[in-house]
C-alpha cells in the first residue's frame, strides 16, 4: 500500500492548531458527547451554529464536522 498526500487538502481548517486541540479535547473522555467534552471550549450554541448535533460522540463525526467546530472556535477566539 502507498499513501500520496493530498495536493489540496479537502477541507481545510482556517488554523491546524485549533483543529488539533478540538479532536483532543473530544477524544479525551470516553463515552461522553460533544456536548460535554467541549464544553470549555465551545458553547452548546455554538456546537449548533456550526452545524453539529452536540449530542452525538466524537467517533460519529467526520472530518468536515471537526473542522466546522475548529473554525467555529477561532472565529470565536479572534472576536473575544
Amino acid at each position: 500500500m502507498r499513501l500520496v498526500p493530498y495536493e489540496t487538502l479537502p477541507h481545510p481548517a482556517k488554523d491546524h492548531r485549533v483543529l488539533e486541540r478540538i479532536v483532543r479535547e473530544a477524544f479525551n473522555q470516553r463515552r461522553k458527547t460533544l456536548r460535554n467534552t467541549l464544553k470549555l471550549l465551545l458553547t452548546s450554541d455554538e456546537i449548533t451554529a456550526s452545524g453539529v448535533d452536540g449530542s452525538l460522540r466524537p467517533e460519529q463525526l467526520d472530518l468536515a464536522a471537526f473542522v466546522r467546530l475548529a473554525d467555529t472556535l477561532s472565529e470565536k477566539v479572534v472576536t473575544e
